[in-house]
């Protein structure tokens, strides 16, 4: 991997201390929110969105590069933004746990990116990562490392539609991180499980002080007016999870469920209903590390925040 390459797609973070917003391309529609900073803490600068018709987006993919391009460029010139950070989706990532030893972030990248054939089936040159060191009990020396792997030209077929659109990414990060870090609590170190409602899809995240260790994403019919709603497969899914938890995971089992998206409130009492076994589930706050209300009440509504969770995460400064 060419690390000039590497580091226009995840740049270091110096580059990222420029005010950006964050903007999250979806199946369903494109997401975008900027923050200022303001005397009482972070207050929101602006926010915007565009529906995207069916079949410009499919799981991830761009079928329509010039549809999603002239969307995202519509949304980018009503809110006057240049530079974003973006949201990949996380079906096309690859996901591992690795060991590795202490060092520079240069020295770690270049140990993990030697292990990359033996993990992802991709060859190294044709794949991107970036990785988040987990806390844990290894002897003095070692790491264990979370490392998210992207095909390079599926992120650069994103880096394509942004420049286009006039935009200049900083960096890229898939939505299962940024998701978690809008709504769980910086100083939160328990194990949570975030369930992400999207238009035909949902997500099922473990999230370990922060750090996204697991991810599942599930087909679903989106919720009509006509159709009962059916909180089995959810169910169903977040049992596999926990069993793959209990068998995989280290330390603690899960303390917490977090809901997102459209219909979060529907879900999160259908859950209750259906199983009584399980830990507290509740709807998420987009805002929790962005701002306390007692300071400042949002322009968005409870229920249409959770549309621009993974835009909020996105735009959040780099935690220190």
């Amino acid at each position: 991997m060419k690390t000039s390459s590497f580091f226009k797609i995840f740049p270091p973070p110096k580059f990222l201390e420029m005010p950006y917003a964050g903007i999250d391309i979806s199946d369903s529609a494109v997401h975008c929110l900027m923050y200022h900073h303001a005397h009482s803490g972070l207050k929101i600068d602006r926010f915007g969105s565009r529906p995207l018709p069916k079949g410009i987006v499919e799981s991830g993919i761009i079928r329509d590069e010039k549809a999603l391009t002239g969307a995202v460029k519509s949304l980018a010139d009503e809110l006057k933004i240049t530079y974003v950070k973006a949201s990949l989706p996380e079906e096309r990532m690859y996901l591992f746990k690795t060991e590795v030893p202490n060092g520079t972030a240069a020295e770690i990248h270049e140990n993990i990116e030697l292990r990359l054939a033996e993990n992802v089936p991709l060859p190294p040159g044709d794949a991107v990562f970036y990785f988040d060191l987990i806390r844990d009990l290894l002897p003095e020396g070692k790491h264990t490392a979370s490392v998210s792997v992207a095909p390079r030209k599926f992120v650069e077929s994103y880096l394509s539609v942004l420049e286009a659109a006039g935009l200049l990414p900083v960096s890229f990060e898939v939505v299962p991180k940024s998701l978690a870090r809008a709504i769980v609590l910086n100083a939160d170190t328990d194990t949570k499980l975030i369930i992400h409602l999207m238009s035909e899809k949902i997500g099922f995240y473990i999230v370990d002080e922060g750090v996204v260790l697991f991810t599942s994403t599930m087909p679903w019919e989106p919720f009509t007016a006509e159709k009962e709603f059916n909180v089995e497969p959810i169910r169903v899914e977040i049992k596999r999870v926990y069993g793959y938890w209990a068998e995989h995971g280290q330390g603690e089992g899960v303390s917490e469920i977090i809901v997102c998206g459209h219909h979060a409130s529907r879900v999160v009492s259908a859950l209750s209903v259906v199983s009584h076994a399980m830990p507290k589930t509740r709807m998420a706050d987009v805002w929790a590390n962005a701002f306390s209300y007692d300071a400042y009440i949002p322009p968005i509504s409870r229920d249409e925040s959770l549309e621009y969770a993974v835009a909020a995460g996105l735009a959040l400064p780099k935690r220190n």
